[in-house]
């Protein structure tokens, strides 16, 4: 690989990547011919722009948080012609770099890219839209959304989950429809997630033995919204610790169809603004990744 594009968001993180973007450019040099930065902020007509430009390299790094992340998956997924992906972590949770292994120090984090160490790995699609880390309805789209800018810079990835703790109670149940490859599910439940990867909110939590190329999905569907059943899944350590807790069902899946009643906002690796229904589906070793360390 020789020609890197870096598609850097200096909001994020608080601007944490604002003043070493010279920095990152210098130590990505040392390990590729041709190096450009394109600040998101600033680029015309980004949906016409960052696909022409990814489709002419040979590496498209995403610079900046989770939904920097996001932004730049959504862009490289449908290509013909993919570059292999890289993400330097300039956000507040981080969750996929921290799946791959990356060092949560940017610059550290340019020193591990210049090695080349390389993973194909699975993506997730929903409808039209791509995810690298979950999706989901229910209570954690209600959590995302109530966790203010302000506490999630201060409180990162704890934000979240003392925001989950004071949702109990106020929670709204729904009745979903979940249809896999072999099986029904027909539950009242108060929140669904569909993982790839093992962490959100920057913990390996819902997931925590969760594999990003192994072409299938975890589904987690909490049918009751319980201190009990929460911290069954903030404690685990491994998913079997929950498997057999009430309220809690586990299952996997390569394809999937969603729907719920009433219609519930997904959440999708942190973005929202799409609705049930949706078709989900593994996309296996789609995207060639540029990790941290080798692991399972």
């Amino acid at each position: 690989m020789n020609k890197v594009a870096v598609f850097i968001n200096p909001k994020a993180g608080q601007g944490k990547l604002t003043n070493i973007q010279s920095n990152l450019k210098a130590i990505l040099k040392e390990g590729f011919t041709e190096v450009e930065l394109y600040n998101l902020t600033k680029l015309d007509n980004p949906a016409a722009t960052i696909p022409s430009i990814a489709a002419d390299v040979d590496l498209a790094i995403a610079a900046g948080g989770d939904g920097t992340v996001h932004q730049l998956l959504n862009v490289i997924a449908p290509l013909d012609q993919r570059p292999a992906f890289a993400i330097i972590p300039g956000g507040t949770s981080n969750d996929f770099s921290r799946q791959i292994n990356m060092s949560q120090d940017p610059l550290e984090a340019c020193h591990q890219i210049n090695r080349q160490q390389i993973k194909a790995i699975d993506i997730g699609k929903s409808n039209q839209d791509y995810f690298l880390n979950f999706l989901g309805i229910g209570l954690i789209t209600q959590v995302s959304a109530s966790v203010d800018r302000q506490a999630k810079q201060n409180m990162g990835r704890l934000a979240y989950y003392l925001r989950a703790l004071q949702t109990i109670g106020e929670e709204r149940p729904f009745h979903v429809t979940i249809r896999t490859d072999d099986q029904s599910i027909k539950e009242e439940a108060v929140m669904v997630i569909i993982g790839n990867g093992s962490y959100t909110g920057g913990m390996k939590v819902f997931f925590p033995e969760g594999s990003i190329n192994d072409g299938i999905f975890e589904i987690l569907v909490i049918k009751e919204a319980s201190i009990k059943s929460l911290w069954s899944i903030l404690q685990a350590k491994t998913k079997t610790d929950f498997y057999h807790d009430q309220g809690i069902i586990t299952c996997q899946a390569k394809q999937i169809e969603l729907t719920a009643n009433p219609i519930q906002e997904i959440d999708c690796d942190g973005e929202r603004g799409k609705y049930t229904p949706t078709t989900i589906s593994v996309l296996p070793k789609h995207i060639n990744m540029l990790i941290g360390e080798y692991s399972d």
